[in-house]
C-alpha cells in the first residue's frame, strides 16, 4: 500500500491534516470522505531515504519510548503504530510506521516488522523485542531499549561535543590559508616581477600560491567526492573495519575506541541478561554489537569457550575487553547469580572512565591544533614579511 497525505474541512470547517495508506488516489479519497471530512487535496507521500533525508538515532529512540508509553497505557499494537505513524513529522519515519502496523495487522510479529528495516534496528533490538513478546512484557523491553539507545545517544554527544572546537579551529586555519594563497599572496607578486635572484623562500611561496589557485577547483571537487564517499560508505561493513583498523593505530584515539567498545558491550549484555536471555547466547548477540574486527574476535572465542563450559570472568581475563576490576566484578557476579546488576555497576563506571577520556583528549587537541594550525598560518605570514623586506636593504 501507499501513504498518502491529505488536508481537509472538518463539520466545523477547520482545516485538518493527517496520513493514511490506501492503494489509489480514488481509494484515499474515498477514506478521507468516510472520516466525515471534505477533502480539499490528497497527494502521495513519496519519501526519499537518502543521506540526507533519513531517521535519526535520537528518532529512533524517541519510537522507541513512545511505542513503550501506549503499550503500557493499554493501546493495540496495531493502533499505536498507526497513531504514530499519523503524528511523526518525519516522511521517512512515518513510512516505516504505517509499513509496521500493515505487517502486524496481517499477523506478523512486532520482532519481524523491524527486521525489515536492518538499517535502523540490528540483530539485537529485534531480538529484545522478540523477547519481549514471548515473555509478555514487551513494554518493558522496549523501554529498556530507550533507555539503551538514549545510553548510546549520549555516548555519541559527548564524542561530537569534545570535537566541536577542534574542528571549528581546522576549518578556520583552511580559511586563512585559502584567502592568503588566492588574495595575498597574488597581489605581491609585482613586488618580485624586476627581482633577478628572488629567494628560494619567496619562489616557494609563490610556486605554492599559483598551483593552489591552478587546481583549487580540481581540490574541491575532490574534497567534496571524498565527503560524499564517507557519507554513502558510513554504514557499510567495510568502511567501518577500515575506520576502526585506522582509529585503532592513532595514538590519542586508540583508548577512547577501545573504551567505547567496552561501553557498548557493557550495555548490551546488561540488557540481555535483564531480559532473560542465557548468557551464552547474550555473548553470542554481543559480538554482532562490537565494531572493532579484533574485539568481535576475542568475544566469538569467549562466547564459545562460555559454551562449552568455562566461567566468563576467566574467558574475559584474555581479552582487552575489561579491566581488572570489573573483570573482578565479574566473577562475584557469577558466584552471586546477579550478573545483570553487576553489568549495570559496570555500565556507570565505564560511562565516567569514558567522560574522563574525552575531557583529556579535548584538553590535548585544543592547544595542540592551535600549535599545528598557528605554525603553518604563521609559517606563511612570516614567508611573506621576509620576501617583502628581501625587496629593499633594510637590515635587520
Amino acid at each position: 500500500m501507499l501513504s498518502w497525505e491529505f488536508e481537509a474541512i472538518d463539520g466545523q470547517g477547520s482545516r485538518v491534516k493527517g496520513r493514511i495508506r490506501a492503494l489509489s488516489e480514488a481509494e484515499a479519497l474515498a477514506m478521507v470522505i468516510a472520516k466525515q471530512l471534505s477533502p480539499l487535496q490528497v497527494k502521495q507521500l513519496k519519501p526519499d531515504a537518502g543521506i540526507f533525508n533519513s531517521i535519526s538515532a535520537a528518532d529512533l529512540e524517541q519510537l522507541t519510548t513512545e511505542l513503550s508509553l501506549l503499550l503500557r497505557n493499554g493501546v493495540q499494537l496495531d493502533r499505536a503504530l498507526d497513531m504514530m505513524s499519523q503524528a511523526n513529522p518525519n516522511p521517512v519515519a512515518a513510512e516505516m510506521l504505517g509499513a509496521m502496523t500493515e505487517q502486524v495487522r496481517g499477523g506478523n510479529p512486532l520482532h519481524t516488522a523491524f527486521a525489515q528495516f536492518p538499517r535502523y534496528f540490528n540483530t539485537l533490538y529485534c531480538e529484545m523485542v522478540r523477547i519481549g513478546e514471548e515473555s509478555g512484557q514487551l513494554a518493558v523491553t522496549l523501554e529498556r531499549l530507550g533507555h539503551n539507545q538514549k545510553f548510546q545517544n549520549d555516548l555519541k554527544g559527548k564524542v561530537n561535543q569534545a570535537m566541536i572546537y577542534p574542528a571549528f579551529i581546522f576549518a578556520v586555519c583552511l580559511v586563512a590559508l585559502f584567502a592568503i594563497f588566492n588574495f595575498i599572496v597574488p597581489s605581491m607578486e609585482g613586488l618580485f616581477a624586476n627581482m633577478k635572484d628572488i629567494p628560494a623562500y619567496t619562489a616557494f611561496l609563490l610556486d605554492s600560491s599559483a598551483w593552489m589557485r591552478q587546481n583549487q577547483l580540481t581540490l574541491l571537487i575532490f574534497v567534496a567526492g571524498l565527503i560524499l564517499l564517507i557519507m554513502t560508505s558510513w554504514r557499510k561493513p567495510w568502511f567501518q573495519s577500515l575506520l576502526s583498523s585506522v582509529l585503532r593505530r592513532t595514538p590519542l584515539i586508540k583508548n577512547g575506541l577501545l573504551l567505547s567498545e567496552r561501553i557498548r558491550f557493557i550495555s548490551a549484555m546488561q540488557l540481555m541478561l535483564q531480559s532473560g536471555l542465557p548468557l551464552a547466547q547474550a555473548l553470542g548477540f554481543s559480538v554482532a554489537i562490537a565494531n572493532d574486527n579484533k574485539i568481535q574476535g576475542q568475544l566469538k572465542r569467549v562466547r564459545d569457550e562460555v559454551s562449552q563450559g568455562k566461567m566468563l570472568s576467566d574467558s574475559l581475563a584474555a581479552t582487552d575487553i575489561l579491566e581488572p576490576v570489573m573483570l573482578s566484578l565479574v566473577k562475584v557476579g557469577e558466584e552471586g547469580g546477579n550478573l545483570d546488576v553487576v553489568f549495570g555497576e559496570m555500565s556507570e563506571r565505564a560511562r565516567w572512565r569514558f567522560e574522563q577520556w574525552a575531557m583529556k583528549l579535548t584538553s590535548m587537541l585544543e592547544p595542540l591544533l592551535i600549535i599545528v594550525m598557528g605554525g603553518l598560518v604563521g609559517s606563511v605570514v612570516v614567508t611573506m614579511l621576509l620576501s617583502i623586506v628581501s625587496t629593499s636593504d633594510v637590515p635587520f
